[in-house]
């Protein structure tokens, strides 16, 4: 008798501080519904215990709020886990709006199956409100928000974070990475640098089909260590795409630039550039380089004959037969000015030079373009030949003066194929100074 006395005697201290406490003391089964009650809800929410027994918490709560709550339980629920801090607004028997935060844990049979929650309620009305109105700003805020902690577990997601993972439902409970994981590239790192109080940069990387922006800041808890970290979120597909089209239409714009634009073929700007380039290629490896420039013979009668038009028309003809007459990809042909054009002929000596050449003046030639002010009765062009070896050979130092001095020698060849009678080709022998 004085052993079941002493377990009464606990029994009721135990149902003393249960009713006594300032918190609500509850349990719950697996479906929800009361099977336990401290009187202290009769404080908080003016009903006695027994008035609760049997029923769901949602059942003393507004319609939205109820909903609004009972999907979030739903979820913890689904995983069998602890849970705090679950702000939710109460109807008092009165009427008035009580703000409660729940924390709660789950218990389980001898078979592990799920008998329902353990828990307490806290009565935090002067605060709450605040709280709950803050977390709808949060809550449907238009830009995306998360908070991970230090596992990479999404604490806490708005709406708007959700529909950026095209996720159906609360994000609050998942992994980061299982999400986004693209995520897994820079999150470990960010956390680590937190630690170290490092700032954290801003991350853009593609996600399916889209690009997504991330801005982590890091979260403390009242002892200043690490809690893990708050990001704001954007989707800058639009932007993204806008970067790529300009850049796109930069790349035209450089091409343009670099384009002769009556015969599409490359300017002198380009030429002046890829010359240099080539000479210092030439510098360093010992190959020879060779230019050939080609005039259009007689062009100024044309001109004057058949009008400017037709004079366009005419190098756009010749300068597609210049095009196809070079065969290597590397081999560059330009418009110097005027009828004049340029091919940079790389690793090319006198021999292969002079090849090219003659087949560049016989593709002008087998156009058989009329041309009746000219004494060969069709346009024709001549061509000038110049190679160097530029470890060997004279060739100046200066970028600029090298090239000003290799178009000079190759415009004294082409000088003396015209006048040897035109329509032919002619090789300028090096001096032992190159022209500047």
């Amino acid at each position: 008798m004085t052993s079941d006395a002493g377990v009464r005697r606990d029994l009721q201290h135990l149902r003393e501080l249960l009713d006594h406490n300032s918190d609500w003391a509850w349990e719950v089964d697996a479906q929800g519904r009361y099977t336990y009650c401290s009187r202290m809800v009769t404080a908080l929410l003016g009903h006695p215990p027994e008035a609760m027994l049997g029923r769901t918490p949602f059942e003393f709560m507004p319609p939205a709020e109820a909903a609004r709550v009972g999907e979030a339980f739903a979820a913890i629920i689904a995983e069998r886990r602890a849970f705090s801090g679950l702000v939710n607004r109460n109807l008092h028997a009165d009427g008035r709006i009580v703000v409660l935060e729940t924390s709660g844990v789950p218990f389980f049979d001898s078979a592990g199956d799920l008998r329902g929650y353990r828990g307490i309620d806290r009565d935090i009305s002067e605060l709450g409100e605040r709280v709950l109105q803050l977390e709808a700003v949060y809550d449907h805020a238009a830009v995306p928000m998360s908070t991970v902690d230090t596992a990479g577990i999404l604490v806490m997601g708005n709406r708007a974070m959700a529909a950026l993972c095209e996720h159906d439902g609360p994000v609050a409970g998942l992994r980061l990475t299982d999400l986004l994981p693209e995520a897994a590239q820079w999150l470990d790192a960010d956390l680590a640098l937190a630690r170290d109080g490092q700032p954290l940069p801003t991350h853009e990387f593609a996600w399916r089909t889209r690009w997504l922006y991330a801005a982590p800041h890091a979260l403390h808890d009242a002892l200043g260590r690490v809690a893990g970290l708050s990001i704001a979120w954007m989707d800058i597909t639009a932007r993204r795409q806008a970067e790529q089209l300009l850049t796109e239409a930069n790349r035209r714009l450089e091409g343009y630039a670099r384009q002769d634009y009556v015969t599409g073929l490359y300017n002198r700007r380009d030429l002046d550039e890829r010359l240099a380039l080539e000479i210092g290629r030439a510098r360093r490896d010992g190959s020879p380089l060779s230019l050939c420039m080609a005039d259009v013979d007689y062009f100024k009668a044309y001109n004057d004959g058949a009008g400017h038009l037709a004079g366009d028309d005419c190098l756009r003809t010749i300068a597609g037969a210049l095009r196809r007459a070079v065969s290597r990809p590397g081999d560059a042909v330009s418009r110097y000015g005027g009828e004049e054009f340029v091919v940079v002929l790389a690793g090319t000596d006198e021999a292969g030079a002079a090849h090219v050449a003659e087949r560049l003046r016989a593709c002008v030639e087998a156009l058989d373009l009329a041309h009746p002010s000219s004494p060969l009765g069709r346009v024709t062009v001549s061509v000038g030949v110049v190679t160097c070896r530029p470890q060997r050979d004279p060739v100046a130092a200066d970028d600029a003066a090298a090239v000003a001095g290799l178009l000079r020698l190759a415009d004294h060849a082409l000088y003396a194929a015209k006048h040897a009678g035109r329509n032919r080709v002619a090789t300028e022998p090096l001096p032992t100074t190159l022209p500047v």
